[in-house]
């Protein structure tokens, strides 16, 4: 994935590079990115699992380019602010029907004001643009209203709703 520049926002790709300096902890990625680095731009889960991504990472770098998503950079304040994932869904196979999966977090400070909905709107488009990939999925807590919001801001359509999860998808066709 390469660097995406939004109005407000620099998303810079989420590689194995960056993820093995993320563990590493959020004095050396500040040093390494060049930025100042908010302590909640990681949910708590999205931390302790990356050395998981890394492994991914290492295991297929060279099978796709999407890395594991991109870092949400404040252009302004030059402030790591959150992330977007992106992950091949399982059994995906970037054929003509290659599906991503999408998520995204974004610290407290700087939530409620569309740093979410256009960081995951610059990924998704991006996404769409690669010929491998049909379509893009979400999900999301039913309770989570800021969640989704986003999705519907960015165009998703709900397409499946379960106990625990809304299932979101944005695809190229207009059949979703």
């Amino acid at each position: 994935m390469e660097k995406l520049v939004t109005t407000r926002l620099n998303l810079v790709p989420f590689t194995l590079e960056v993820v093995k300096v993320a563990i590493m902890g959020n004095d050396k990625l500040a040093s390494f990115l060049g930025v100042k680095v908010l302590p909640d731009w990681q949910s708590e889960e999205f931390r302790e699992i990356l050395p998981e991504i890394a492994d991914i990472l290492c295991k297929y770098q060279f099978q796709h380019e999407w890395g594991w998503g991109s870092l949400i950079i404040h252009k302004a304040e030059n402030m790591l602010i959150g992330y977007v994932m992106v992950k091949v869904i399982p059994d995906s196979s970037f054929s003509p029907t290659g599906s991503l999966e999408i998520g995204y977090y974004v610290a407290r400070s700087y939530r409620l004001q569309g740093y979410a909905s256009e960081a995951t709107k610059a990924v998704i488009d991006w996404a769409l643009a690669q010929p491998s990939v049909q379509s893009v999925t979400a999900g999301c807590n039913p309770d989570n209203i800021a969640s989704k919001r986003v999705l519907e801001k960015i165009g998703m359509q709900l397409i499946e709703s379960r106990e625990k999860v809304l299932v979101w998808k944005l695809g190229k066709t207009a059949t979703v």
